[in-house]
């Protein structure tokens, strides 16, 4: 029996969301907890927040992505010092009131970027944020929250030239917590139960998935500002992102929303097809790919993936399926059945470690002209019953060991193929596949593959 490893890509964690062109944000993993973030070393330490009567307290938020860092002055009185694209100043208290509120580059007095005179009323805070480009920079003043017993969330759109977009929960098709929001809108605070929550990303009144984020952790009590930011002109440095700002205590705090991942494994399977080239949301990820191998497990975004199979080095398409991927869990496609009806068949690959002294085994039945089959010991004892073409078993664990196996006809003592020394190696996951035809000879001969899914 042949064998070939599926090689796993490393998840890289709490990374910037990016995004190829819209459809596709940058394949990164990992659980954040927003309430346990931290801000950037080189930000000026904030002004305490006012409490007392007749204050309110004003932070500036920099989302001008080509803006350099700039100073900011209130009633004349430089309040902000060097505050960088993307961070918060965190809070200054100032008197309620007219406030004239002007940003200028840092360490200079002109040009003056912003000039606003903004009507702050007392015991409030507000975030200002600084948007757009720097020829066209303006401010978008929002009126912060109290903190209460549940969380509070709310989104604002600061990326020019993204469209609008819906926040949903879990996936494409989930509950929208804010809908149609576009570049400038300020969403208001909503209340949520403390907890975990995956959060997707879609055009507005879409249930296509731009980028399903990876699980957030709100807690009660904390009051959550999550900022889009950057652009989708992956030509310039200052990809799009997603950032949520802690608005509790000095408002500094912040972290970058992760995109949630997902691990795709395609497997040539058709025997009598060419090598052929994948694309993944119209990006080449695989080249060359020739029966029976596969890719190893390739990170990419979680959620509805275009998946595109076409003929090595030809614009010829095989298949051509959008696919579900769900976040944190991986999958395997296999490219099936004869060149002239070949097809997608995806399978969800439980990677749970097995138990001491055992491995974990499916089979999957991929010759397109063999009937239905069991796979049993030497002695007789069946395996994996009845498995017909294009069905598959559920991992079964069997001892670590080393096995002489028979594919039979279904039912029967009749031999097929045997399989002779397989090892199974202690903790490891297989998939073993019939591949080849019952008529065919030399590569594409009926046979057995066995892949190392961990």
């Amino acid at each position: 029996m042949e064998r070939t490893n599926g090689h796993s890509l490393p998840r890289t964690i709490e990374k910037r969301l990016r995004l190829r062109g819209f459809w596709l944000f940058l394949l990164t993993a990992g659980i954040i907890s927003v309430g346990a973030t931290g801000c950037s070393e080189d930000e000026a330490a904030p002004a305490s927040p006012g409490t007392n009567t007749g204050q309110t307290s004003i932070r500036v938020v920099h989302t001008s992505h080509d803006a350099p860092a700039v100073d900011v002055w209130v009633n004349g009185t430089k309040a902000i010092s060097n505050l960088a694209y993307g961070a918060s100043s965190g809070y200054a208290a100032v008197t309620a009131g007219t406030v004239n509120v002007k940003v200028v580059p840092a360490g200079a007095t002109s040009p003056v970027v912003i000039e606003a005179n903004l009507p702050i009323e007392q015991n409030k805070r507000y975030s200002v944020l600084a948007m757009n480009t720097l020829a066209n920079i303006t401010p978008v003043v929002a009126t912060d929250a109290e903190a209460g017993a549940k969380a509070k969330v709310r989104f604002i759109h600061a990326s020019p030239d993204a469209p609008a977009v819906d926040i949903k929960l879990n996936n494409g098709t989930g509950a929208a917590l804010f809908a149609n929001t576009a570049f400038k809108g300020v969403r208001e605070f909503i209340d949520v139960d403390g907890g975990t929550y995956t959060l997707a990303v879609t055009a507005a009144g879409s249930s296509k998935e731009v980028v399903i984020l990876d699980k957030v952790t709100l807690e009660n009590g904390k009051m959550y500002t999550i900022v889009a930011h950057g652009t989708l002109d992956g030509t310039d440095s200052y990809p799009f992102g997603v950032r949520a700002f802690i608005d509790n205590g000095d408002g500094k705090l912040f972290a970058d929303l992760a995109a949630a991942t997902s691990q795709l494994k395609v497997v040539h399977a058709s025997p009598d097809a060419p090598a052929v080239d994948l694309y993944l949301d119209g990006a080449k990820v695989g080249s060359n790919l020739a029966f029976p191998g596969n890719t190893g497990y390739l990170t990419i975004p979680a959620g509805t993936r275009s998946v595109k199979v076409n003929v090595a080095g030809t614009t010829t398409t095989a298949i051509s399926a959008d696919l579900m991927f769900e976040p944190g869990k991986a999958y395997s496609v296999f490219a099936a059945d004869r060149v002239a009806v070949i097809t997608a068949l995806m399978l969800q690959d439980n990677l749970s470690m097995p138990a001491p002294g055992k491995a974990h085994v499916r089979f999957f039945h991929l010759s397109p002209d063999a009937p239905a089959v069991d796979i049993t010991t030497k002695d007789g004892t069946v395996v994996f019953p009845n498995v017909s073409f294009k069905k598959n078993t559920e991992f079964l664990p069997l001892n670590a060991a080393t096995y002489d196996l028979q594919v039979r006809l279904a039912g029967t003592s009749t031999v097929v193929l045997d399989l002779s020394g397989i090892r199974l190696d202690n903790g490891r996951i297989y998939t073993v596949f019939a591949r080849g035809l019952v008529a065919g000879s030399g590569n594409t001969a009926l046979n057995a593959q066995i892949i190392v899914n961990k």
